[in-house]
C-alpha cells in the first residue's frame, strides 16, 4: 500500500489542495487517519488563543537557583550488576537511562513531517513565536469587532446557506466563513473575495473538511479596492490555480 507523502499530509490538515487521491486514502487508511488527525489537533492547539499567564513568586525561582548551585554528584563508575556495593542511586540512573532511550526509539518510529508543514501552519496564522510575548499578559485584550457582513446564498435558489463576517481584533482583519455542509463533488471548495467590478478576484483559502467555520486574515488593502464579494466555488484537482466557474454560495459585504 503506497501512502501520501507528509507535503500531502500536511496540505489536508491546513485545508490546502493535495494529490488525488490524498483524501481517499486518508479516509481509509488508519495509519495516515491517524497523522492527519494529529495534525489536525496541532492546528487546533495553535489556534487557540494563548493562556494568559502569571509570573511565579520569587520563593519558585531562589529554588531552582539553589538546587543549581549544589555540588553534582559524582560517577561511582561501572559496577556489575548484583553487586552489593553498588548504589541505588546508580541503578536507578541505569534505569531511567534504559527507559529514556525506549522513549527516544519509539519517538523515533514516529511519523515526522516535513518544514512544509511549518511554513503551512505559519501561513495559516499561527505563529507560536508570538505566544512568548503574552506570557506576563494582565487582560486578553479587545474583543473581535466586526466591520462588514454578508449572507452567502447560492446562486441559483438564492437559498442562504451561511455568513461571512469581516471581524478586525489587535489590528489585523479576518474573514471569518461559516456555513451548512457543501458537497465538494470530488474536488475541495476555494473562498474567493471578487471585485465588485466583476472583473478581478482573489484567493483567500480553502475551506477545510468536515469544517463549518473557518477564518481566513485578509489585507485591509482588498476592501479598500472594493473585493466585497465572498464567494466559496467547488475546484478540483487541475493544477488550475484560476476560479473554476463553479460558484456555490455568495454574498456581498456591507458595513
Amino acid at each position: 500500500m503506497t501512502h501520501p507523502d507528509d507535503d500531502a499530509l500536511a496540505a489536508l490538515a491546513l485545508g490546502e489542495p493535495a494529490p488525488s487521491g490524498a483524501a481517499e486514502h486518508a479516509r481509509g487508511c488508519p495509519e495516515c487517519s491517524d497523522a492527519l488527525a494529529t495534525l489536525r489537533d496541532t492546528m487546533t492547539t495553535l489556534r487557540d488563543p494563548a493562556p494568559v499567564l502569571v509570573a511565579p513568586p520569587a520563593s519558585v525561582w531562589h529554588a531552582v537557583e539553589a538546587e543549581l548551585d549544589r555540588e553534582p554528584a559524582t560517577s561511582a563508575g561501572p559496577v556489575p550488576p548484583g553487586d552489593p556495593t553498588r548504589p541505588a542511586s546508580a541503578v536507578a540512573a541505569a534505569d531511567d537511562s534504559d527507559d529514556l532511550a525506549d522513549r527516544r526509539a519509539a519517538r523515533g518510529e514516529r511519523r515526522r513531517f516535513p518544514l512544509a508543514w511549518v511554513a503551512g501552519a505559519a501561513a495559516a496564522g499561527l505563529v507560536v513565536g508570538v505566544v512568548g510575548t503574552r506570557v506576563i499578559a494582565d487582560d486578553a485584550g479587545p474583543a473581535a469587532v466586526t466591520v462588514a457582513s454578508t449572507s452567502l446564498d447560492t446562486l441559483d435558489t438564492q437559498q442562504a446557506r451561511g455568513t461571512a463576517d469581516v471581524l478586525r481584533h489587535d489590528g489585523r482583519l479576518d474573514l471569518a466563513v461559516s456555513t451548512q455542509p457543501i458537497d465538494p463533488d470530488g474536488g475541495y471548495l476555494e473562498v474567493w473575495l471578487i471585485n465588485k467590478d466583476l472583473k478581478r478576484m482573489v484567493s483567500v483559502g480553502v475551506l477545510e473538511p468536515g469544517e463549518d467555520a473557518q477564518s481566513f486574515a485578509i489585507p485591509q488593502e482588498l476592501l479598500d479596492q472594493g473585493y466585497v464579494i465572498v464567494d466559496i466555488s467547488r475546484e478540483g484537482y487541475d493544477d488550475a490555480p484560476q476560479h473554476s466557474g463553479d460558484s456555490v454560495v455568495r454574498g456581498t459585504l456591507a458595513t
